[in-house]
């Protein structure tokens, strides 16, 4: 082998050499790009107006009265499911009711709300008894019309009620001066899940 290719093979070593050891502190552009994200919970508020449910007085078989209800979504999530509870206790004004349950004599009518006054027929949109009512746990007000679609996220919905002293055409006397104390609750829930 002659000098000159020696050399030659010498020089082209040693520039290998050095572009393998240089290879690992070339310079290049790079990036990078950060995500952050926040989560809140929404909230659920309901109020009733009004907060008591309504005195009635000196009824008897065959009266109804009919009030008007306010409920408020002041929290900022859609209420989809809105259920009533209700409980009551009957005063029996002179301990001769034995069996008979004063709440089984009253209808709670929801009507629609094209309702002014008058005759309830051609309005009525869902009746159950008090005492019906009462055995279910989770009454459901938007399924029986009350409260059509649920309530958006600060907005207010009305809805109407009848309530009925039953006239079952039979000795209803043992009710005489009774007294029936009412209370609703109403629970609010959120909708199913959806994609954000």
């Amino acid at each position: 082998m002659g000098i000159k290719k020696t050399l030659g093979l010498g020089v082209a070593s040693a520039a290998l050499g050095l572009s393998l050891i240089g290879g690992g502190t070339f310079a290049y552009f790079s990036s990078t790009a950060t995500s952050t994200a926040t989560f809140a919970a929404g909230t659920l508020k309901l109020s009733s107006i009004p907060e008591t449910i309504v005195n009635l007085t000196n009824m008897k078989p065959g009266d109804y009265a009919v009030r008007n209800f306010a409920l408020k979504n002041d929290g900022t999530l859609d209420i989809k499911l809105l259920t009533l509870g209700t409980a009551y206790n009957v005063t029996d004004a002179k301990g001769d009711n034995a069996s008979a349950d004063l709440g089984a004599h009253f209808k709670v009518k929801i009507l629609d709300s094209s309702y002014t006054s008058g005759p309830l027929a051609g309005h009525v949109l869902s009746e159950i008894s008090l005492k019906d009512l009462k055995a279910i746990t989770a009454y459901d007000l938007i399924l029986n019309g009350a409260i059509p679609g649920g309530i958006a996220a600060g907005d207010t919905k009305n809805f109407k009620v009848a309530f009925e002293f039953v006239d079952n055409g039979q000795d209803q006397n043992v009710f005489q001066g009774d007294g029936l104390s009412l209370t609703w609750t109403f629970n609010a829930f959120q909708g199913i899940g959806e994609a954000k």
